[in-house]
């Protein structure tokens, strides 16, 4: 059997992430879904940490951005009102941002939460969870591929369920047809179409850093959000309570997707970012090979190479990128490439 993998000390990484001073001055970052929880503290970490960087928030709601400033007053902030369950809003933030700079060094998006209300469509004709998890993530990275390109060290980073990729329900990717759609069949196809969509994008961008990440339970408003009436009542008063005993902090969860957006242990080159911590193993594994990292809640390196190569040799890699293209060109109109 294999040997299981101890987690990455907090002590550790917040030692790495306050290096995060050392990288270049003036670095420009893109986080979408700060609003709260692991977004939101990721954001504060860096900002707190980096060295007059320029940041850009993309939030639907800009009040939890009025008190940035004091985390850092040589950044510079800026918040994007932008509803990122819209394909046609992700692209005007990514248009946005193009119009404002020449280079990205860093893309950071936890924006996701939980359907617990069934299968609903958004103006797009698009379930807004599975949207949120999936394509909105994949629109807003290959929208600033050029910015990131130009960057000296670009990273990404999506948190979402690095790791826990599941075999798809193949002739139903967005799970459109009756009785498809599940909480939990929303969330394994999510997950999977997001990894295989990453290693895409790394095959063609082999300058860019990518990760997927796994959180684990943090003590978010994940499931309260994707829930209405009387259940939206039960989640936020009982079960998200009795959750929170056993979840991380944000602010552990923030510190750990730092980590992954600044330390050189997630790039392809052991010289881009803050030189990796000596007790934490190279993720020699072959997802990273791919350049895209899978990382579970512990920090750790993962897979599941069985599923990904079964996925791949038949070709599923090829058919999720062709469809989620087409849906882009549904919404966007044909100049998507």
């Amino acid at each position: 059997m294999p040997t299981k993998k101890a987690t990455i000390p907090l002590e550790v990484i917040q030692q790495s992430n306050s290096r995060t001073a050392d990288l270049p001055e003036g670095l420009i970052a893109l986080f979408i879904g700060a609003t709260s929880g692991i977004g939101k503290s990721t954001l504060k970490q860096f900002a707190q940490y980096a060295v007059r960087p320029r940041i850009y928030i993309r939030q639907q709601d800009c009040r939890p951005a009025r008190r940035t400033p004091q985390w850092n007053p040589s950044a510079t902030y800026e918040v994007i009102e932008k509803d990122v369950s819209l394909i046609r809003e992700t692209n005007d933030v990514v248009e946005y941002i193009k119009s404002k700079e020449t280079k990205l060094d860093f893309l950071c998006n936890s924006a996701g939460f939980l359907p617990m209300s069934g299968r609903i469509e958004t103006s797009e004709g698009l379930e807004p969870s599975m949207t949120t998890r999936f394509y909105t993530k994949i629109a807003a990275i290959q929208g600033l591929l050029p910015l990131l390109n130009a960057a000296q060290h670009p990273r990404v980073v999506s948190v979402l369920a690095g790791g826990q990729e599941s075999p798809l329900v193949e002739d139903d990717l967005d799970l459109r047809k009756p009785g498809s759609f599940s909480l939990i069949k929303s969330s394994t196809q999510s997950c999977t179409m997001l990894t295989l969509s990453l290693e895409h994008l790394a095959a063609e961008n082999p300058k860019i850093s990518f990760v997927h990440s796994f959180p684990g339970l943090v003590d978010t408003p994940l499931l309260a959000r994707g829930s209405t009436g009387i259940k939206n009542l039960l989640l936020t008063w009982i079960a998200m309570p009795i959750a929170s005993l056993f979840a991380l902090r944000p602010e552990e969860a923030g510190a750990r997707t730092l980590f992954y957006l600044t330390s050189a242990r997630f790039s392809g080159d052991a010289s881009n970012g803050v030189p990796a911590p000596a007790s934490v193993e190279d993720p020699a594994t072959d997802t990273a090979a791919r350049g895209v990292f899978l990382v579970n809640d512990k920090s750790q390196s993962v897979g599941d190479e069985h599923v990904m190569e079964e996925l791949r040799a038949r070709g599923m890699d090829k058919k999720v990128w062709e469809h989620t293209m087409a849906i882009f060109k549904g919404v966007l109109g044909p100049g998507v490439n």
